[in-house]
């Protein structure tokens, strides 16, 4: 039989069960209740606390947005935008001039250095690391996309810092006359090297790989949208292939590849006043194919003088479930 708990463990047992409790959207509350005595700075500080603190939540609250523009020397540069009262991660100490932000997941962001995607370095806005990946073999255009993500297997994304992760590149090109093809990239920081899979041809394809949205991962695979929303690419991590993929119906207006909260792919899209949300899914038959899921009325959202060419589907935070019009 184990001995019974003397009073200063149960009153801190105690605390520490109050303060599991203190929502994650606000940073600040815990940086507050930190400053209230020596003991509840010291359990807040405690790696087992702040594990189970993840694992209690499970989801991470949305921090803010990194977010590309174009500087009045035209550069391109990217900033980031809080979304909660204080700030919990630091303005990049680095020369981020004509950098932009390619994908944000799992705790890491990819940037691309120049234009091109040929410089990439992925970074740790927690702890501030930078690592430049070396060059890919693969010839890079203007017209590309990317995701990073973390290659830890059993790892539940909760903190996973420091950890071994993957970039995964695609980029499209002119190919046979009146053709396009994908080449991927797909680096790895346990390897430190890139690997080249087969390129594929996008056969009666008129639209390139659109720059402005980045992939989505659901489960072992990545996707990537053209301009318009013409089709998607799929990237099999598992196989090392790429293939092609029509989209419902939208009537190729922008739309935004995204996970579901099944985890299932889902796409985002506005048409006219509404936003409309598809999953993909399998009948009974075993065909895969969109099941429209919900359509929000969003013309309230706006200013009445806003024109609907102006309104479009942008980002979507990875975990969070929110979508950025």
């Amino acid at each position: 039989m184990a001995p019974p708990r003397s009073l200063p463990e149960l009153i801190e047992d105690t605390i520490a069960e109050v303060l599991l409790r203190i929502p994650p959207d606000e940073p600040a509350h815990l940086v507050r209740a930190s400053l209230v005595c020596k003991l509840w700075r010291r359990i807040l500080l405690d790696p087992a606390f702040l594990r189970r603190y993840r694992e209690f939540h499970r989801i991470p609250p949305l921090l803010g947005v990194l977010r590309n523009s174009i500087t009045a020397s035209l550069f391109q540069s990217f900033r980031y935008v809080p979304t909660t009262s204080a700030s919990t991660i630091p303005q990049p100490a680095f020369d981020c001039v004509r950098w932009r932000a390619l994908s944000c997941r799992h705790g890491r962001v990819l940037h691309d250095m120049g234009f091109y995607g040929v410089d990439l370095v992925v970074w740790d806005p927690i702890t501030g690391d930078l690592q430049k990946l070396p060059k890919s073999s693969i010839t890079i255009s203007f017209y590309s996309s990317a995701a990073v993500l973390c290659a830890a297997g059993s790892c539940n994304h909760l903190g996973c810092h420091g950890g071994p992760f993957l970039v995964v590149f695609v980029s499209s090109h002119d190919g046979r006359p009146g053709e396009l093809f994908a080449r991927v990239g797909v680096y790895s920081s346990e390897t430190g090297a890139w690997d080249t899979p087969a390129p594929l041809y996008l056969a009666g394809v008129r639209c390139e790989v659109d720059r402005n949205r980045n992939g989505a991962l659901i489960g072992d695979n990545i996707y990537f949208s053209l301009e318009l929303g013409e089709k998607f690419l799929k990237f099999d991590l598992g196989n090392n292939s790429l293939s092609m993929m029509d989209p419902p119906d939208l009537y190729n207006c922008g739309v935004l590849l995204m996970q579901t909260e099944e985890g299932s792919l889902g796409l985002a899209g506005i048409r006219g006043s509404r936003l409309c949300l598809w999953s993909r899914e399998v009948d009974p038959k075993g065909d895969a194919g969109w099941v429209p899921r919900r359509f929000i009325k969003i013309q309230k959202l706006f200013p009445n003088n806003t024109p609907r060419y102006r309104r479009s589907v942008i980002g979507f935070a990875d975990g969070v479930g929110v979508i950025f019009v």
